[in-house]
């Protein structure tokens, strides 16, 4: 179980550093004429990454942490589809064309001008790919308590609540006292109950 938490967290910690600001810049400057493939080679690199760890994950022996119970797999699906639905709304509110790279392919680093989206369910939270990547996770875990799901999980948790750390400091530096004012108004991750 350690070395599949030490893949994880090698995985995460690349995933965030190939994201920075600083990174990109170095690899902009450095190969100008590449750079507009920059996104889509970091999201390739990323599911190719992620495939690879996850085969070697389903390889390990894996404990049952907790007994079946139906109760459990109704909730875990639940909040699995919750996760999936969540998540595809908030895809929808973003560029997809940017968010998957093409964009950049066509237009550069140009693609990157788009407005601070606070629009759909942007409106509820700041975040709202992360909340449904959270509830999604949770259905996972409900559906597959086990050794090597709970280390997958718990990286993957811990990666998303210090990744919204980052990408709250990216976003302030963007469109600073607009994204103040957003912080204000919507929270992070949970949704206010009126």
């Amino acid at each position: 179980m350690v070395v599949l938490a030490v893949l994880w967290i090698l995985y995460y910690m690349l995933h965030s550093l190939l994201a920075t600001l600083w990174v990109k810049n170095r690899v902009a400057q450095r190969w100008p004429r590449a750079f507009r493939f920059y996104r889509l080679g970091y999201n390739q690199l990323s599911v190719w990454l992620f495939m690879a760890i996850v085969r070697y994950q389903l390889s390990l022996p894996a404990l049952r942490l907790l007994p079946y119970h139906p109760a459990l797999l109704v909730l875990g699906g639940v909040l699995l589809a919750a996760g999936v639905a969540v998540a595809v709304l908030a895809i929808r509110g973003y560029d997809v064309g940017e968010f998957a790279g093409w964009r950049y392919v066509r237009h550069g680093a140009g693609a990157a001008d788009t407005p601070l989206q606070v629009e759909g369910l942007n409106r509820v939270v700041r975040h709202p790919l992360y909340l449904g990547l959270l509830l999604l996770l949770a259905g996972i875990w409900l559906l597959l308590p086990t050794t090597t799901g709970s280390v997958f999980v718990g990286c993957a948790v811990l990666y998303i609540l210090l990744g919204t750390r980052l990408e709250e400091r990216k976003l302030l530096r963007r469109f600073g006292a607009a994204y103040v004012r957003y912080q204000q108004r919507v929270p992070q991750l949970l949704p206010r109950i009126a």
